[in-house]
């Protein structure tokens, strides 16, 4: 990848990590919401950030071992 892809990629993911998480941050202040609701929906984020980290590190390993 060129320096100026890589660039906008890690904003892209800055930026959106900055939104999803001040999304999350007013979802879970908003008191009208149950509780389990609310547990419900981080436990979710939680788990998709966990599969994404483990594809990250999957695509960089087959990278640096050559198989892509």
């Amino acid at each position: 990848m060129k320096r100026l892809e890589v660039l906008g990629s890690i904003f892209v993911i800055f930026g959106s990590g900055v939104l999803a998480g001040y999304g999350m941050y007013a979802f879970l202040q908003a008191y009208e919401i149950p509780l389990l609701i609310r547990f419900g929906s981080v436990v979710f984020f939680i788990g998709m950030l966990i599969i994404l980290l483990s594809l990250l590190k999957e695509r960089i390993l087959e990278k640096k071992k050559g198989i892509l």
